[in-house]
């Protein structure tokens, strides 16, 4: 075999590696912003003008009322908007489920058979990867980050227990089960999938994390890993795939996390 037969195979391996990706439709890309996205928009338009058009000025509000009324307003709006955006979300993942529940294990990544029973699976999973991105965003974002649960709840398939604090971390999408009083610091990740190889196998599993769990910044908790109450991992650790820590041992550090003892934190 020559270099130019070796170019040849090389370039057409790679344009078949090309051909799968992971596309939205067009349609389902306009339907799910529309419906999903715009929607509760435009109701909360509505609302607006019905408040402008039908209490203030039906009313003669005085000017100086009605200064004070619109920040109040604008703000229970935008609330309104972020209950509305989650629950058209939920309502478009509930009909996928009916399609193709969502299950925990390891698959082929089938990017490219989208008939077969993984290839369905892998097609709806990426779907629900999709929506829930910007309801999660904005929330996190807006003066309201309590929502964060709300959406994990709502439109994935996650338990969050009461009184569980996410910083600005990186979210597990779904299959995820925190028990009350968990806290998350800012830049650490949970991830309840992980890709083997690039177009080879993916397994999505179940991140369970125990009460009163305290993940420091700079964590990794991959599928499958689980924590007991009251454990505490410490900076840069890493939990790896179906990751286990030791009997009545709670402190944890390292990559992968191995427990250690509270006097060597003090030395």
């Amino acid at each position: 075999m020559d270099k130019s037969d070796i170019a040849t195979l090389t370039k057409t391996e790679f344009d078949k590696k090309q051909e799968q990706v992971v596309e939205l439709p067009a349609l389902d890309f306009f339907k799910i912003n529309f419906v999903s996205f715009l929607v509760p928009l435009y109701i909360c338009l509505g609302i607006f003008l019905l408040f402008e058009y039908g209490f203030i000025n039906f009313l003669s509000i005085p000017l100086i009322f009605h200064i004070l009324l619109i920040p109040i307003f604008l703000l229970f709006l935008y609330y309104l908007y972020l209950i509305l955006l989650i629950e058209f979300s939920a309502r478009w993942v509930r009909n996928w489920n009916k399609k193709s529940p969502p299950i925990e294990g390891v698959f082929r990544r089938v990017l490219d058979d989208k008939k077969s029973d993984e290839g369905k699976m892998i097609k709806y999973y990426h779907k629900r990867g999709f929506i829930i991105k910007y309801p999660m965003w904005l929330t996190s974002k807006s003066p309201f980050p309590w929502l964060v649960n709300r959406t994990l709840k709502r439109i994935s398939h996650n338990k969050i227990g009461k009184n569980v604090i996410y910083c600005d971390s990186y979210v597990g999408l779904e299959f995820t089960d925190l028990g009350d009083n968990v806290f998350i610091y800012p830049t650490s990740a949970l991830s309840s999938h992980a890709v083997n190889t690039i177009f080879g196998k993916i397994s999505i599993m179940e991140i369970k994390l125990g009460k009163e769990t305290t993940f420091y910044p700079g964590i990794i908790a991959g599928p499958n890993a689980l924590t007991t109450n009251k454990n505490v991992i410490f900076p840069n650790t890493v939990l790896h795939k179906n990751w286990r820590g030791k009997p009545d041992k709670y402190y944890y550090q390292g990559s992968p996390g191995k427990p250690i003892e509270i006097s060597h934190l003090k030395n």
